[in-house]
């Protein structure tokens, strides 16, 4: 019987815009897929190349690589780590992928444990200080709707079905009290900083980028935070992201949307950053399709000879 946890892949009815997409979740994290539907999904739309980058979990990623093999689609192992609230340095719920990592190295799978640990505990206190304001939620309402580990967006689904009057939408839910700046939102009590995610990702082998920058919207100059993660050892800045499905910019157009990709390109170029690109796919938990956004063949190549080079220099 197909549940709220695991839903059955949607019957393909698009072909994806680009063959390669980088950012990629699955029901090991908050998305609606398990990781070999999501590799099949990518088989039947035209995706040759994906990263499963879970919310600090590598583990769909083997499933994925394995069936990837036997489908002929190329899958990235990666993960996207959460990192340290830090205001007071200009970094605002900020993300770190890890890509081409050894998702069995020891000090990855350990940091990530604690931070799965964290996550559940964030979570924990979260529902029971909505609970306390008179919300109709409890834990076991949020865990339900997980398969890995419980996320805002469960917590989201819970108050749209059980307070629709007041949330709308699971937007409507993160602008207020799931919003960073609500009195409400219960801050996660450990998460690694940026600097000490960049020498995990870079331990494990991996190459460290710097998730959506786009989204960064209460940062005072993104420039600087950017120069500055550079710095720090990120190696990559995800340029290509769906900001038009995001409240960021909302419906904004293809032009909008290309000056945002401009901009970040240049910045990526500027700082000597290997530049990539993905949907940040959630299944139906988003509405956003597998391979919508992405890297062309020619971008993935360029990605591969940064690698090549980097991995030459290490």
């Amino acid at each position: 019987m197909t549940t709220q946890r695991e839903r059955k892949a949607p019957q393909s009815i698009y072909t994806a815009r680009f063959p390669v997409d980088l950012q990629v979740h699955t029901t090991c994290s908050d998305g609606t897929l398990r990781p070999d539907q999501v590799v099949a999904l990518a088989k039947e739309v035209g995706v040759s190349v994906l990263a499963i980058t879970d919310h600090d979990s590598v583990d769909g990623v083997d499933v994925a690589v394995e069936v990837g093999r036997s489908l002929g689609v190329t899958v990235i192992p990666a993960v996207e780590i959460s990192l340290r609230h830090e205001p007071e340095r200009d970094f605002f719920d900020m993300d770190l992928l890890g890509y081409w990592i050894d998702v069995h190295h020891p000090l990855l799978v350990d940091t990530l444990r604690q931070a799965r640990e964290g996550r559940i505990l964030q979570k924990k206190l979260q529902v029971e200080r909505l609970a306390s304001l008179g919300y109709d939620i409890t834990w076991e309402d949020v865990a339900a709707r997980a398969r890995g580990v419980p996320g805002r967006p469960h917590i989201a689904e819970v108050l749209v079905e059980r307070h629709p009057d007041e949330f709308p939408s699971i937007d409507a839910v993160f602008e207020s009290v799931l919003s960073i700046h609500s009195p409400h939102y219960v801050p996660r009590p450990s998460a690694p900083s940026l600097e000490e995610a960049v020498r995990l990702v870079r331990a494990a082998g991996g190459l460290p980028v710097l998730a959506h920058p786009g989204l960064y919207t209460d940062a005072r100059d993104i420039d600087d935070v950017i120069a500055r993660a550079a710095q720090a050892g990120v190696m990559g800045l995800e340029v290509w992201y769906p900001y038009h499905k995001t409240s960021v910019c909302p419906g904004c157009s293809e032009a909008e949307l290309q000056r945002m990709f401009d901009y970040f390109e240049a910045l990526a170029d500027r700082l000597g950053l290997a530049k990539t690109g993905g949907s940040d796919y959630h299944g139906e938990r988003k509405d956003i399709q597998l391979g919508e956004q992405g890297l062309t063949w020619e971008r993935f190549k360029a990605l591969q000879a940064y690698v090549s080079e980097f991995h030459h220099r290490s």
